[in-house]
């Protein structure tokens, strides 16, 4: 089973215009089997092997020499040697676009590599799990079926493989991501307080980071908790959105909130595994929250910060997400529940500050499109797009 990614379009415009393109992304989800599938008759090495990764970086020039086409590098921060030669490489011939496709899965690591030899000559892209409307688009799953997005989440391999269950699937992947690579990487201590400090970022999502609270919760310094979030945000695990202001300076100093980017991990964090304990789960509001955001960053490619942000007033006046779109702002309010009150609707407390809004309310409605109301438009990202 093949399931298109939204992506493929991006790869193949960057491939059109640049000599080397990354793709970075979390462990599984899915970047070397989309790069094998679009360039079917492209080379491919995998630094995963201890091998290639020991010859790439013992004589690096004679490795990149023994391709004359197109070629796929993947999990590239295996073999960091091959940065300062690709540079060499790439600067004798600007002009062969496409020629080098690299992946990688730790973006602190590589971002370091890529920036002292590569800058200027890469195009960087960045893939996500599954989002809802790929799924959607694919024609596998019946509409039932869909309904598990917001438990089961999108790593591909769960839904391509039939066999493989939600807990096999994500046991090995936090006992051998999280609790085992992630630890080498930033050097962790002591096993048991970052494995229940990755816990409770997951009982706190949609919430406002408080690294003092973490801190004080596990018994570790502000410093180590600041260390550990730039991990999992740099690995491509969270996603921390920073409030919305006219002032750009205060963006970047207020709290942001906290959000994982993929909503099985989350849920497989705070043992939900399946729709009836999603449901009851006592969370289920900021769940929700958590996929409407990434729904909408995965399908609309919107950047933290730089696209959308959350609203908070002083007089406690909240809005879920605002996207800037050019002079116009776009309100979206995310709501756990197929009927809407609207007196709980903060839009008119935030139009009149804004010259031109649009607002949407993102629930459980059982609709295949947008509705348009007199004052709002209502839609269910599991089941219509939000574009």
């Amino acid at each position: 089973m093949w399931i298109e990614r939204q992506a493929k379009s991006a790869i193949a415009q960057a491939t059109r215009s640049r000599p080397v393109v990354l793709l970075t992304g979390a462990r599984q989800t899915g970047k070397s089997s989309l790069l094998r599938h679009e360039f079917p008759d492209t080379a491919y090495v995998t630094f995963d092997y201890i091998i290639n990764a020991e010859e790439a970086e013992n004589n690096p020039a004679a490795f990149l020499g023994q391709f004359s086409t197109q070629v796929i590098l993947d999990e590239i921060q295996n073999a960091p040697s091959l940065f300062r030669e690709l540079k060499i490489v790439v600067d004798a011939n600007r002009e062969t676009y496409g020629r080098w496709i690299l992946t990688g899965s730790r973006r602190f690591s590589l971002m370091q590599g890529i920036s002292e030899s590569l800058a200027g000559r890469i195009g960087i892209l960045h893939l996500e799990t599954l989002s809802a409307k790929e799924l959607r688009e694919c024609g596998f799953f019946p509409r039932a079926r869909l309904t598990d997005f917001l438990w089961q989440g999108g790593f591909p391999e769960l839904w391509a493989n039939e066999q493989l269950t939600f807990e096999s699937f994500f046991l090995d992947y936090i006992q051998t991501y999280l609790a085992r690579d992630l630890q080498t990487i930033i050097n962790v201590r002591n096993v048991r307080d970052f494995q229940r400090f990755i816990r409770l970022c997951a009982a706190r999502v949609g919430q406002l980071l408080n690294y003092s609270d973490l801190a004080t919760s596990i018994g570790v310094s502000n410093n180590t908790i600041k260390t550990w979030i730039n991990a999992l945000e740099a690995a491509g695990l969270i996603s921390l959105l920073p409030p919305y202001y006219a002032n750009i300076g205060k963006r970047l100093i207020k709290a942001p909130k906290l959000y994982f980017s993929d909503q099985g991990l989350v849920c497989a964090l705070l043992n939900i595994n399946s729709s009836h304990a999603w449901a009851n789960h006592p969370n289920r509001g900021e769940l929700w929250e958590n996929f409407v955001y990434m729904e909408y960053a995965k399908t609309r490619q919107l950047v933290p910060g730089q696209h959308i942000f959350f609203y908070r007033d002083n007089n406690g006046v909240e809005i879920d997400f605002v996207i800037e779109k050019g002079a116009q702002l776009e309100l979206i309010e995310a709501k756990a529940t197929e009927r809407v009150d609207d007196r709980k609707l903060k839009f008119p407390h935030v139009r009149r500050h804004f010259a031109e809004t649009t607002s949407t309310v993102a629930c459980m409605i059982n609709e295949d499109r947008m509705i348009d109301l007199k004052n709002y438009s209502m839609v269910n990202p599991l089941f219509a797009d939000v574009a």
